[in-house]
């Protein structure tokens, strides 16, 4: 059942898969006075942790890759849509690695992790996600043309 439901989730992202983009709603809001960064996450001070729940991994019947992402894609739907279709055909589960704040994938529903921009902080930080999702390999963005 599993193995289904995660199958049906990329067929729902390479049906939604269109250079069509929504509005991004941080250029219209204005930036709150508290916070100076813009997509900075704040969680009010208590003692109760967010949810495990948010981190939950799918079924561990497939592969999980890496895309790495220096610059945003100029055909992010494009790569949308062959990521969806090797997820399908070849059982892989791909998660981008970004160096940018806003690469694109996440309106696709694309899992979406952060890197920084300085050279050794992005090594470590890729080195810990490597490990923590066990991909089998990171690929840069501009070689998903390569997967066939």
């Amino acid at each position: 059942m599993t193995e289904m439901m995660t199958e049906n989730r990329w067929y729902k992202i390479l049906s939604n898969t269109t250079p069509e983009r929504p509005v991004d709603l941080d250029d219209v809001i204005a930036p709150s006075r508290e916070s100076k960064t813009r997509g900075e996450l704040l969680f009010p001070d208590m003692d109760l942790l967010p949810s495990t729940t948010l981190w939950e991994r799918d079924a561990e019947n497939h592969t999980n890759i890496g895309i790495r992402i220096r610059k945003k894609p100029e055909a992010v739907c494009e790569i949308a849509r062959r990521l969806s279709a090797a997820a399908i055909e070849r059982n892989v589960v791909p998660i981008i690695l970004s160096r940018v704040d806003n690469c694109g994938f996440e309106q696709f529903g694309f899992r979406v992790e952060r890197i920084p921009d300085e050279e050794l902080a992005a090594k470590a930080a890729e080195e810990e996600i490597r490990k923590y999702w066990a991909l089998a390999i990171i690929l840069e963005g501009h070689e998903v043309a390569k997967l066939s």
